[in-house]
């Protein structure tokens, strides 16, 4: 139950602990006063102390004990409590009033120090089943502001800490779409802090990157331009390597799939529909992950993929008893799917001349697809359900029906590169 009212006609707040901390001798329930008599205002009030609750349960970690846990979480709703409108709350029996007076009243949840809230804010995002590199990503570049920002406290963290931070990420080199990712992860986690009640603002909230050109050679080296494509395929040292390799290569170019999507696929999930063959890019494999919902999508097989044969290798696998289509597999603790590959692909690219951090990499392949279609002036919705990406367009991604598999494949055949006479690479 969350919401009862007391003999007295006052509404409280009333949580359930999980079993798991009952038996760690934490309390069976938590009770809250509302401090009010009327229905409509405790309904209102409910909502935000059963968050505050809430949040606190689902932080809990094995190394905190029950009278932390009840101190603190009585300090969070005695600050949220002391901000209710004075004109809402009830007088309460003198007994109840002289309780509430002996126990001073905390204004502000403060001293939780920046690398406490970093474990617990990571303990979150673990238990929302986000990938291994995500977290990892996000516990990186957090700490990178908690060891630059010269202060303890969450709470004490301003604005003006957050535009330091900024210039110090502008001047230490990284891409400006790193830059963004650094500053994005720094204000998810105030953003959760400041949830959690561990702060009062999200000091990164006005805190921007000034739009990158597209002019620029940053944009240019986001693709691979066809002479660069045509220089691997020809290359002897990529006519050597294996066909699954060639084959992950070319459904980068010609899909423009995520590395991990296509290193992930299964046998089965190649398949024909409305006539025409398709791939389905899901979750449902063992170990198979998806980036997010957006991901998860059929697509046709373009036609220089099924005159090459594609679909052919596919069922030869599937004659072999074999679940996965390439031997690929997750990889270090980030349970990477597509590292190996991309490791190959960037000593093979070492081999035939083409320089570390002047060249694309294998997730640019994606890039070279979305900007041929881009060029082809084919629309941004179609764009989005062949890639992957969430429909910016509320009126067509909220109401709007998936395109056909028939005006996706028209669509997807329009990108073709002047390298299609060289493609005798399989045996």
């Amino acid at each position: 139950m969350y919401l009862f009212r007391a003999p007295n006609c006052t509404y409280y707040t009333r949580i359930c602990l999980p079993k798991h901390l009952r038996d760690r001798g934490f309390p069976f329930d938590l009770k809250s006063s509302l401090l009010t008599k009327s229905r409509p205002v405790a309904i209102k009030r409910n909502f935000s102390i059963a968050n505050v609750i809430m949040s606190q349960i689902e932080g809990v970690t094995l190394d905190i004990e029950p009278n932390t846990f009840k101190e603190c979480t009585d300090e969070l709703v005695d600050e949220l409590r002391s901000r209710f409108d004075a004109v809402e709350v009830v007088t309460l029996p003198i007994r109840a009033s002289i309780k509430l007076e002996s126990k001073p009243m905390v204004t502000k949840c403060s001293g939780v120090s920046l690398l406490n809230a970093l474990e617990q804010f990571i303990v979150s995002k673990q238990k929302e089943d986000v990938r291994p590199l995500t977290v990892k990503q996000l516990r990186q570049r957090t700490s990178h502001f908690i060891n630059n920002a010269g202060v303890d406290a969450v709470s004490d963290v301003t604005s003006a800490h957050a535009l330091t931070h900024r210039d110090l990420l502008l001047s230490e080199g990284r891409s400006h779409k790193s830059n963004k990712d650094y500053l994005a992860a720094v204000s998810q986690f105030f953003k959760w802090c400041r949830l959690m009640q561990h702060t009062q603002i999200n000091p990164f909230t006005d805190i921007k990157l000034q739009n990158k050109s597209n002019n620029g050679d940053d944009s240019a080296r986001q693709r691979w331009q066809n002479c660069e494509v045509k220089s691997l395929i020809i290359a002897t040292e990529y006519k050597e390597k294996s066909d699954e390799f060639k084959w992950l290569t070319l459904l980068l170019l010609y899909q423009g799939f995520r590395p991990s999507e296509a290193c992930q696929l299964r046998v089965d999930d190649i398949k024909q529909d409305s006539g025409y063959w398709c791939i389905k890019i899901s979750d449902e494999g063992v170990e198979q992950r998806l980036k997010n919902s957006n991901s998860r999508r059929l697509v046709p097989l373009h036609q220089q993929l099924v005159r090459l044969g594609f679909h052919e290798f596919v069922m030869n696998r599937k004659k072999t008893k074999t679940q996965q289509i390439f031997t690929y597999r997750p990889d270090n603790e980030n349970e990477d799917w597509s590292r190996q590959y991309c490791q190959e692909l960037g000593r093979l690219q070492t081999k035939i001349g083409m320089k570390p951090f002047e060249r694309p990499t294998a997730y640019s392949f994606r890039h070279t697809l979305i900007d041929e279609l881009k060029q082809k002036e084919v629309d941004e919705n179609i764009v989005s359900q062949l890639v992957g990406h969430k429909n910016q367009k509320i009126t067509f991604g909220r109401y709007g029906k998936k395109y056909p598999i028939k005006l996706l494949s028209k669509k997807l055949n329009l990108v073709q590169y002047d390298i299609e006479k060289h493609f005798k690479i399989f045996g």
